[in-house]
């Protein structure tokens, strides 16, 4: 986690140095974009992925089935993508990148994108095989590799170069996680187009269901977000949001690696409603009063942090930090009821709360941008993570209400 924070860092500071702004908004509609690709590309299975690698590690038919099942399905997902991306790739520069054109980077991407799913797919096997230490090889080597090549690239191909790195860090990465995979290499052996099952396909679409929502609406709110902050406003606002938005992402970082890490495998294992009430308050009480100190550290030190993080060009977002903290706040006391969703596989209740989320976001967001400017989308950000938070303590109102006022008559 160090290093990736370090290394991603490293890559802001270049992008705020050599691109500016407006490269730094050009970037994130590229990253969406990216996210999208990749989780329609995989499917969204590195869950299943790991779930089922892990079930049928000792059972040969059964890992015949699941790996038969997993790449036959990711290949045919992986070539409809591609050349869908391909055959649209005009279309697609002119919503990321308006009158520049990166018709050709994109179109690359569509070519090596089955390289991208290999290594998401290579990656949950080795979770699923409990092969921590190489997962964590696997990642420091391409955080390095990443700062390195971007660093490269940025300065000899100015924006064009920052996005290929971003596409081909993944295809180069795979090499690196067949190499820590080797010890597994014998369960490619066991495809066969004819091993197909259709209970495990299923399966796959529960998982798929679920991730997807959430993964794919998010990149394309984020998208909007920015896209009706380059029209309404400038690209250089579009790159401060960028820039306030990317340092969220490292401190939130932190606590969700606990929930990952911490939480979620206790909500799995919670026999009741009382146990769940427990992790949910052990959590507030010996996390969130650190998280407050930080986000309150943060938002005082803002101006010498967007001096350290990016350059002086970006000190503008400074006004932008208030209420990005306020609805960090409640997006994380939120999340840790949201995470029982995962672990009882609530998979109905997880997609209509993720998109009114989602929804909400958008809305609020390019709504308030015409009213309040700038500083709309991040009013947009705390209003909606208020309302998600009593959407969910509504839901959960059984666990966390009632029991308050039959104590209390």
């Amino acid at each position: 986690m160090i290093i990736k924070m370090i290394t991603g860092l490293g890559v802001s500071k270049l992008s705020a140095y050599f691109l500016g702004p407006q490269g730094f908004a050009l970037i994130g509609n590229f990253r969406n974009f990216l996210n999208i690709a990749h989780n329609f590309s995989a499917g969204g299975l590195e869950r299943a992925v790991v779930k089922y690698g892990a079930e049928s590690e000792n059972e040969q038919e059964k890992q015949k089935a699941f790996i038969s099942s997993l790449l036959g399905m990711g290949l045919l997902v992986c070539l409809i993508v591609g050349i869908l991306i391909f055959s649209f790739s005009t279309y697609i520069n002119r919503i990321l990148f308006y009158e520049r054109n990166f018709t050709q980077v994109i179109q690359i991407l569509a070519f090596i994108l089955p390289l991208h799913v290999l290594n998401i797919y290579i990656i949950a096997l080795l979770k699923a095989f409990e092969e921590f230490q190489k997962i964590i090889r696997v990642h420091i080597i391409g955080h390095v590799l990443n700062l390195v090549v971007f660093a490269l690239l940025v300065y000899n191909f100015d924006l064009k170069g920052a996005l290929i790195t971003l596409i081909i860090i993944p295809s180069a990465l795979v090499f690196f996680s067949l190499y820590y995979f080797k010890a597994y290499w014998s369960i490619f052996s066991l495809f066969d187009w004819k091993a197909f099952d259709s209970k495990m396909l299923k399966n796959f679409g529960h998982y798929a269901l679920m991730t997807l929502i959430s993964s794919v609406s998010f990149p394309l709110v984020f998208l909007g977000i920015r896209n009706s902050i380059i029209t309404e406003l400038s690209e250089e606002a579009a790159g401060f949001w960028e820039a306030v938005n990317r340092i969220a992402t490292y401190y939130l970082m932190f606590v969700l690696s606990m929930l990952n890490l911490f939480i979620l495998p206790k909500l799995v294992k919670a026999k009741n409603n009382i146990e769940f009430k427990s992790i949910v308050f052990a959590f507030y009480k010996q996390i969130i009063p650190l998280y407050v100190i930080g986000l309150i550290l943060v938002y005082f030190i803002r101006e010498p942090l967007l001096l350290l993080v990016y350059t002086d060009e970006f000190l503008p977002a400074e006004n932008l930090f208030l209420y990005q903290i306020l609805g960090d706040f409640f997006r994380i006391i939120t999340l840790v009821m949201v995470y029982q969703f995962h672990a009882k596989r609530m998979t109905i209740s997880f997609i209509l709360t993720d998109l009114f989320l989602a929804v909400s976001l958008y809305f609020s967001a390019t709504m308030l941008i015409g009213k309040f400017g700038l500083e709309g989308a991040v009013i947009g950000h705390f209003i909606t993570y208020v309302a998600y938070f009593l959407l969910i303590l509504i839901y959960f109102r059984k666990v966390f209400i009632y029991p308050y006022f039959k104590l209390n008559k």
